[in-house]
Parts: C-alpha cells; structure tokens; sequence
C-alpha cells in the first residue's frame, strides 16, 4: 500500500497510440481543424481583394475622368453672373441648359422680381454693351419681345409696367 506522507514518483508517461495504432487516417484531428481555419483565412482574404477590386473598378466607371491636379471646370459666364449676383436660391433669376440660359425676372408694378440695382448687376457682370442696355430701358410693352447679341451672347426681353422686364440671355459657350 502506498504511503500518503510519501511524495510518489510520477508514474512513467505511457506514450498515446498513433493514428495508424486506432486505425484513423494520417491526418489527425489537429491538422484537420487548422486546415478549414487555413482555408477560411484564404476565402476571406480572397474576398476582401475582390470587394476592394470591385470598389475601384466601380469608382473608376462612375467616378470623376479628370487627371489629378486638374482644375474643377469653370462655371458658365451665366452661372458666374448669377452667383455674383443673386447668391442662394433665387425665383427670379433662373439657370437653365446647364448653364447655357439665364432667365431674369424684374419686379412689376403688380408683380415681384429683381430691383433694377439687381439687373444692372447681370448687365455689367454679362458685359451687356451700352446700346443694348439702352434698347432694354426704351421698350414699351407695345413694342413686344426685342433682342441683342454680341460675343458669344444673345438676349431677348420684353417689358411692361406691371409685370417688370423678362429677359433671357443665351451663351454658345
């Protein structure tokens, strides 16, 4: 019988039987759980390569063509001409054929619209020549729709005192 007060030696490692001892295949369980967790890994790191891929396959289809450095494109004469202007959102001056048409509308007797200040704004910032401007300020409603050109510009407007002037310019640019 053994003694409790006495330390025992250990008891001698009994080697565990092999595979081949249990009649299991080479590939113990081990191997086999790192195998999927390999082959996991790979499938998650092959999709992420296929997401970013398809990321930038996607922005380059979509995304902007310009070079980097290059200048953002420079706003019609007419969208200038509205930002300097009337900046914000306004009813009464109105962008239109991206930005190939403005339409101004000045106030009436009976009617809202831009101040003659603010009409002048678009004339200078337009370049509007002085004969033009001058035909603007005589037409009489009889008179009906007018227009001018010069440069790469075209206006047409027609006026009476209770619904203010209606121009239109128009820019080949």
């Amino acid at each position: 019988m053994k003694d409790p007060t006495r330390p025992h030696a250990p008891a001698e490692a009994t080697p565990s039987p092999s595979a081949a001892d249990l009649g299991e295949p080479a590939d113990p369980e081990g191997a086999r759980v790192g195998g999927r967790r390999n082959g996991k890994l790979l499938v998650a790191v092959a999709a992420t390569a296929v997401l970013f891929i398809g990321a930038g396959a996607a922005a380059a289809l979509t995304g902007d063509s310009r070079d980097e450095g290059e200048a953002e494109p420079k706003p019609s004469r007419l969208a200038a001409a509205r930002e300097a202007c009337s900046p914000g959102d306004s009813l009464y001056a109105q962008l239109g054929d991206d930005g190939r048409t403005l339409t101004l509308q000045g106030a009436g007797e009976e009617t809202r619209g831009l101040e003659y200040n603010i009409l002048k704004c678009y004339w200078r910032a337009l370049d509007v020549p002085d004969a033009i401007v001058a035909e603007i300020g005589a037409t009489r409603a009889l008179d009906g729709r007018q227009n001018g050109e010069w440069d790469t510009m075209r206006a047409s407007w027609s006026y009476h005192p209770d619904d203010g002037l209606q121009m239109v310019f128009t820019t080949s640019e």
